[in-house]
Order: structure tokens, then sequence, then C-alpha cells
């Protein structure tokens, strides 16, 4: 597409300057016209490497975040883990704690079937 407005803009200015005197164009003129086309391809040049640059800061920091949002996941994969793991325990420690307090206040009533373990109030 540049190549193409390049090759346009070459032509206008022969066809201007050819068109505009009798006389052939100049070294002047040709001069003009490779210094027209070397603004357009320096100007595109310049548009490439800010592109380029720009690319090559968007890669890294997209890096840098998908290696935050790894090392997030992962921890946050470890913290599921135990908490789930602290859950089962927790349910286990209240089942057996449960279990151990009906099976001390049976064993008390048996034992000393004539004390209370209700307070007076």
């Amino acid at each position: 597409m540049k190549n193409l407005k390049i090759a346009a803009v070459s032509t206008f200015v022969m066809i201007a300057l050819s068109g505009c005197a009798d006389k052939a164009p100049t070294t002047a003129d040709f001069m003009r016209m490779h210094a027209t086309e070397n603004k357009e391809i320096s100007l595109d040049q310049k548009q490439m490497a800010k592109d380029w640059d720009k690319g090559v800061a968007l890669k890294e920091s997209g890096a840098k975040l998908v290696k935050h949002g790894e090392d997030l996941v992962k921890s946050g994969d470890k913290d599921m883990t135990t908490g789930k793991n602290e859950i089962v325990q927790g349910n286990k420690d209240i089942e057996e704690g449960s279990r151990l307090m009906a099976a001390s206040k049976q064993e008390f009533k048996e034992t000393y079937p004539n004390q209370k373990l209700e307070l007076k109030k």
C-alpha cells in the first residue's frame, strides 16, 4: 500500500513537472522527487519502528502478567487445597469431640448416678 503511494506521488510529480514545462525534468526536479519519496519512506520506517517497539513492550508486559496470573492461580490452588483439608479436619474434630463429650457424659452418669452435671440456677 505504501509502495503504491510512493509510485502515485512519483508519477504525479513527473506528470506535473512534464506538463508544466516544455523542457525535460532537470536533475533538481529528480532530486526533489527522490526527497519526497525518501521522506515518505522515512516516515513509514519511523512508524514501523514505533510499532515494533510498542510490540516488544506489549510482549514484555504481557509475559509479566501471565507469570503473575500463573503465580496467583498456583497460590490460589494451594490455598483451596489447604482450605478444603482444614474443613475436612475440622469436621472430623467436631465429630470426634461430640462423640467424646457424649461418651464422657454417659460414663459419668453411669459411674455417679446420684450426681447431677447441670448447674443449679
